[in-house]
């Protein structure tokens, strides 16, 4: 059984692209597994600012740890986005928790201020 020749219009399938046939990197793109990082070492992780944040808001602390401690294990394993990403949320709960901890300083001298003011008036 025969169809006939195409419709007018219709010119069929598109050409394959020039190169190697669609095989490789996406166009444009950088890779995907094993294709060379953006840059040439880890983003920032802010692993001080979480540590120094436990003693001021212990929970937003703690998840930024977990996401600070991510960073490289992401970036050695070749998930660039991923320790991109990571490193993006440890830096922004990291610096909540380090205002928590400031705050934490400011209320514990101001603690030690109004102990001594008080022991010498003697109250």
């Amino acid at each position: 059984m025969s169809y006939g020749p195409p419709p007018p219009g219709n010119p069929g399938p598109p050409p394959p692209p020039p190169g190697n046939g669609g095989y490789g990197p996406p166009p444009g793109g950088t890779g995907g597994y094993g294709a060379m990082p953006p840059s040439a070492e880890p983003p920032k992780n802010f692993l001080v600012f979480n540590i120094l944040g436990l003693f001021g808001c212990t929970i937003l602390a703690i998840v930024g740890l977990i996401f600070a401690l991510q960073v490289n294990g992401k970036w050695q394993a070749g998930d660039y986005a991923g320790a991109e990403s990571s490193a993006k949320v440890a830096k922004i709960l990291g610096i909540i928790s380090f205002i928590g901890f400031c705050l934490m300083i400011v209320y514990v001298l101001f603690l030690i201020i109004v102990g001594i003011a008080a022991g010498a008036s003697g109250y």
